[in-house]
Parts: C-alpha cells; sequence; structure tokens
C-alpha cells in the first residue's frame, strides 16, 4: 500500500494481478475486486489526508 500512497496513482492492472492465482472467470474477478475496494478506497482516501489518489475514482 505504500507504493500507492507514495506515488498517489493506483495501478488497477495490479490489483487484476493479485487475483490472478485465484483463477477467476471475469465476472467472479470483478465482484471480488469491487468487494475489496468498497473496504479498501475509503482507506486509502483517509491516508491519503485529502489528496487525490490517480485512478481511485474508477472504484467509486
Amino acid at each position: 500500500m505504500a507504493p500507492i500512497l507514495d506515488r498517489m496513482i493506483f495501478d488497477g492492472e495490479q490489483l487484476s494481478e493479485l487475483f490472478a492465482p485465484l483463477e477467476l472467470g471475469w465476472k467472479a474477478r470483478s465482484k471480488a475486486e469491487l468487494a475489496l475496494m468498497e473496504d479498501l478506497a475509503p482507506f486509502l482516501k483517509k491516508q491519503a489526508g485529502g489528496r487525490e489518489i490517480s485512478g481511485l475514482k474508477a472504484y467509486e
């Protein structure tokens, strides 16, 4: 998570890579990613202290 806050860039492709070992279909992977981001996005925003994290709006 530190690289996200250091660079202030969220890379959705890395999120997909995180789920790759689970070998989910695209629908199941998408649901899992969205469920994770539902919890993770507010935490990242709080840690960013009001600064914008590029790429995070895709998950709002």
